[in-house]
C-alpha cells in the first residue's frame, strides 16, 4: 500500500518513524506541506514532495493518505481525498462539527473508501494488556480516565493548537476525542451527563471534569487538563463489579517525552491497512467522538 502524508507537523514524525523503520507495508511515497523546509529531508529519499495537497491527491499511484493538518482543515481535505478515490487516515478529531463528520461518513460509504481516525491510545500496550483482565463491559462498575498535559509542550511549532477557531476549542476538542474513543472502544456507546469546564483569559477551555454514562448505566469520569505542570499523565482506572481494580498507566516506562506514541502509531498504520483490506471502516468511530465533544460543549453552554 502506497501512502501520501498531508501535513508534516509535530505528529508526523511518529508516522514517518513507523513507515521508515518498522513497516515494509504500507510505504511512504509522498509528503505535502506548505512549509518546504519540513520536506527537505525527503528530497533525497525518493519521496515526492508537494506544497499543494490537490497535486498529491492527483497522483494515481497513491492508494491512501494520512491527514495531519490543523483540525479546522480536516473536513475539507478528508472530503477531497475520499472523492479522489483515496483511503483516509485522519488525525483526531475527525471534524469540528457533527454535521461535517456525518457528511464524511456518507461520502466514505458512497465511494467505498476507508475513513479511519487515528485514535492512538486504544493501541497503547498497557491498555491492550488491561483489557485482557476481564471479558465484558458488563463486568465494569465505573471508570476514571485522566489526560493531563501542558499544551504548549505538546504543540511545539504547531501554534494552531492554541487558536480555538483552528483547534475547535481547547482540551475538550483536542484531547477529549482520544479519551472518549479509548473508553468507548471497550464500553460501547456513551452519553455526556455533566461537564464542569475551566477557561483561561483567552476563553480557551484548559480544564474539564466530564461525567458520562454508558447505555447500560456504567458511570464514567473523564478529567482533562491542558495546564498540567508535572509533565504529562495519561491513565485509566477501571473498577470491576467483583471488587478488582485495574490501573492503566499508559506512560509507564516511557521516560522520553511522547515516546509512547511510537509504538501506538505503528499499530495505527497496521490497523489502517487491515481496515482498508476488510472494507468495513467508514468513520463511525470518528463521528462518535465528535458527537461526545459536541455534547460536552452544549452542556457547558446550558449552564452559562
Amino acid at each position: 500500500m502506497r501512502i501520501g502524508m498531508i501535513g508534516m507537523g509535530v505528529i508526523s514524525k511518529f508516522y514517518v518513524h513507523a513507515l521508515e523503520y518498522k513497516l515494509n507495508d504500507p510505504v511512504l511515497v509522498a509528503v505535502c506541506d506548505l512549509n518546504e523546509e519540513r520536506m527537505n529531508r525527503f528530497l533525497d529519499e525518493g519521496v515526492s514532495c508537494f506544497r499543494n495537497y490537490h497535486d498529491l491527491l492527483a497522483q494515481k499511484d497513491i492508494d491512501a493518505v494520512i491527514i495531519n493538518v490543523p483540525n479546522d482543515k480536516h473536513f475539507q481535505i478528508c472530503r477531497d481525498a475520499l472523492r479522489a478515490g483515496k483511503h483516509v487516515c485522519c488525525e483526531k478529531p475527525l471534524t469540528l462539527t457533527v454535521e461535517e463528520a456525518k457528511e464524511l461518513v456518507s461520502i466514505s460509504k458512497k465511494t467505498n473508501g476507508t475513513l479511519f481516525t487515528a485514535f492512538h491510545r486504544r493501541y497503547n500496550v498497557y491498555f491492550v494488556s488491561a483489557l485482557k483482565e476481564f471479558h465484558s463491559a458488563d463486568e465494569v462498575a465505573s471508570i476514571h480516565a485522566r489526560y493531563l498535559e501542558k499544551i504548549e509542550e505538546h504543540a511545539g511549532e504547531d501554534k494552531w493548537y492554541l487558536e480555538p477557531e483552528r483547534c475547535g476549542g481547547g482540551c475538550v476538542a483536542d484531547n477529549g476525542p482520544n479519551v472518549f474513543d479509548t473508553l468507548a472502544f471497550f464500553l460501547g456507546n456513551m452519553t455526556v451527563e455533566s461537564a464542569d469546564i475551566t477557561r483561561n483569559q483567552q476563553n480557551v477551555d484548559v480544564k474539564a471534569s466530564i461525567q458520562l454514562k454508558t447505555d447500560s448505566g456504567t458511570p464514567v469520569h473523564v478529567e482533562l487538563d491542558w495546564a498540567y505542570e508535572n509533565g504529562e499523565k495519561k491513565d485509566v482506572h477501571i473498577m470491576l463489579k467483583d471488587g478488582r481494580q485495574i490501573y492503566v498507566d499508559m506512560l509507564e516506562g516511557f521516560s522520553e517525552f511522547k515516546s509512547s506514541l511510537y509504538h501506538e502509531y505503528n499499530e495505527i498504520l497496521l490497523d489502517f491497512k487491515k481496515k482498508i483490506e476488510s472494507g468495513g471502516c467508514h468513520g463511525e468511530d470518528g463521528l462518535d467522538a465528535v458527537r461526545l465533544v459536541n455534547e460536552t460543549y452544549k452542556l457547558e453552554a446550558l449552564k452559562a
